[in-house]
């Protein structure tokens, strides 16, 4: 007898140490939720943000590719990718004006892949383009892709807006409006358009 309260006591202790009633439902103990990878990816692009905005760089790129990690392949990831391709572009700028460029380590040819990615994953950001051909004018390749987009302008309409920056930035504003005014001609719905119209607007005072 002595020993069976004596293993009654023990068990009782031992439920007491673990933190559960000596009924307890195992269907009703708390469980740790699993980690939200898209939550937490969205707080490391928001740091990324911080540190790019102290410019503090490395840190950032850092950041930026922790949350890419994390969520590789949705419309927010394409953020992800834009944010560490501005920071790609700003070393790839110190890169060329220091005559460092390496063809193992092409900062600016990084970048240009993270802005077709951020294309890829949302081409309903303006920026995205202007970003993108950024990189072009970088890499000194705007005239040989100009003339494959235009090529290409069934293919893909969207082709139009690259088109349409280059040639703005090339100052041929006859050509870039006409090619633009077509593009919000052709999609009036699309989110993307309204930038577009704005961009417009801007060539008009030039």
């Amino acid at each position: 007898m002595k020993k069976l309260i004596l293993l009654i006591l023990c068990f009782a202790a031992f439920l007491s140490f673990v933190n559960l009633p000596a009924r307890a439902d195992l269907n009703e103990v708390s469980i740790t939720p699993p980690v939200d990878a898209a939550k937490n990816a969205n707080w490391h692009n928001r740091r990324g943000a911080n540190y790019f905005k102290e410019q503090d760089y490395f840190a950032a790129l850092k950041e930026f590719k922790m949350a890419i990690a994390l969520n590789p392949n949705s419309q927010s990831t394409a953020v992800y990718y834009n944010n560490l391709g501005k920071v790609y572009l700003i070393f790839g700028e110190i890169q060329r004006g220091r005559n460092l460029t390496r063809a193992d380590a092409d900062f600016t040819l990084m970048a240009q892949t993270c802005f077709e990615r951020a294309i890829q994953l949302d081409c309903m950001k303006f920026e995205y383009y202007k970003n993108l051909v950024r990189s072009y004018e970088l890499l000194g390749i705007t005239s040989s892709k100009k003339a494959f987009l235009l090529k290409n302008l069934n293919v893909n309409p969207f082709n139009a807006i690259i088109i349409g920056i280059i040639y703005a930035k090339e100052g041929n504003i006859v050509p870039a409006r006409g090619i633009l005014e077509q593009f919000v001609i052709k999609n009036p719905d699309l989110i993307i358009t309204n930038d577009v119209k704005k961009f417009l607007q801007l060539l008009e005072t030039l």
